[in-house]
């Protein structure tokens, strides 16, 4: 136990020390900190406003059933790699669909192709995929798509469909 708490301080030291050599040691220049920070702030103020990563349209909803017999609302969606990086619908888009504001489960159901959501498009090239979710009830379903890794959850797409 002692040796673990020695331990633990000798990297805890080491790390302030560290930290400590990553300073200004010190220096009274604060106007090169200053136009340094102002630099870097009118650098990134510049940058010109790029497209949104992935754009998505939700163009269909057709309801059937999946492999239990449960009704289910099969999803058609058109997405456009915008990114610097090949990725797939799945990596990239999140798809959910919500009865009475709760998230409908995943549903499997046969004659579609639910598996090109995870081919890889490269940067530009527009594809088709199609998701299945399972229906709770008779009432309208509200579909969203926001990008999977995101800060703010900006809604990319949305659409509601009637299924009664």
């Amino acid at each position: 136990m002692k040796k673990s708490m020695t331990m633990i301080a000798v990297v805890g030291l080491a790390g302030c020390l560290v930290m400590s050599g990553c300073s200004n040691g010190g220096s009274s220049d604060t106007n090169a900190e200053t136009s340094s920070a102002e630099t870097v702030q009118a650098a990134s103020s510049k940058q010109p406003e790029t497209a949104a990563k992935y754009a998505v349209t939700i163009d269909d909803g057709q309801v059937t059933t999946d492999y239990a017999g449960k009704p289910a609302l099969l999803v058609t969606y058109t997405w456009t790699n915008n990114s610097d990086k090949a990725t797939s619908f799945m990596v990239a888009v999140s798809g959910k669909a919500f009865q009475n504001g709760v998230q409908l489960d995943s549903a499997i159901v046969s004659g579609a192709d639910t598996s090109a959501s995870m081919n890889e498009i490269k940067p530009g090239a527009t594809t088709t995929v199609q998701q299945a979710y399972v229906l709770d009830d008779q009432t309208d379903v509200t579909v969203e798509c926001t990008e999977l890794i995101s800060f703010d959850d900006t809604l990319i797409a949305e659409r509601v469909f009637s299924v009664a």
